[in-house]
């Protein structure tokens, strides 16, 4: 089956109507509350009509699933090292002040050296004090409090600016991600408590 709706609401529409065909033609296999066949005809004609609306969201699923998928693909990824968008002469640069952050940071002189850095807009110093900084410890833990730990939050807001996009894609990605789950939860509630009738 193949889909052609663009919109996350086109898609939650599709689900919908699988439900509202399936209940319709539920309806249709009673009169006046009275079943128009046979107990065993009946009972393949409702296994029959929930197939089709399982394989319709099933259809709708994959497509979410595909496009969550390509939405991933898409996304850069979180913790990439800023160091890799240092080119040529930035690059140098940081090459050759790293030995001396490196030195303050382990004599732990850091405040007053880091607000200076943040002021100064220089990009290649920036980089490889936050790379030093927001090193974990052995326990995965920040090794920084109080004020040095905002300030590497607000080096890494520096480093890393929001990118417009970025948020674009992991909200369409969240809202996609919104439709499996709450089929899963209808399913589940199915499974659970019995198809509504």
């Amino acid at each position: 089956m193949s889909l052609t709706y663009k919109t996350t609401e086109q898609l939650e529409a599709a689900i919908a109507e699988a439900r509202e065909k399936e209940k319709a033609a539920k309806a249709g296999l009673t009169v006046n509350n009275q079943r128009m066949y046979a107990d065993d005809v009946h009972a393949e004609r409702v296994t029959a009509i929930e197939a089709e609306r399982r394989q319709a969201i099933a259809a709708v699923k994959s497509e979410v699933q595909r496009r969550v998928s390509e939405i991933e693909v898409e996304l850069l990824p979180t913790d990439a090292d800023p160091v890799t968008s240092l080119k040529g002469d930035d690059l140098t640069r940081a090459a050759a002040i790293a030995g001396f952050i490196k030195e303050d940071i382990e004599r732990g002189d850091i405040a007053a050296k880091l607000r200076a850095v943040i002021r100064t807009g220089d990009k290649p110093t920036r980089i490889v004090w936050h790379r030093y900084l927001s090193a974990p410890d052995e326990r995965g833990l920040s090794r920084w409090d109080g004020e040095v730990q905002e300030m590497v939050t607000q080096l890494e807001a520096i480093i890393r600016p929001p990118d417009p996009r970025q948020d674009a894609l992991r909200e369409r990605q969240a809202s996609l991600a919104s439709i499996l789950m709450t089929e899963a939860t209808k399913g589940y509630i199915e499974r659970t408590y019995g198809a509504r009738r």
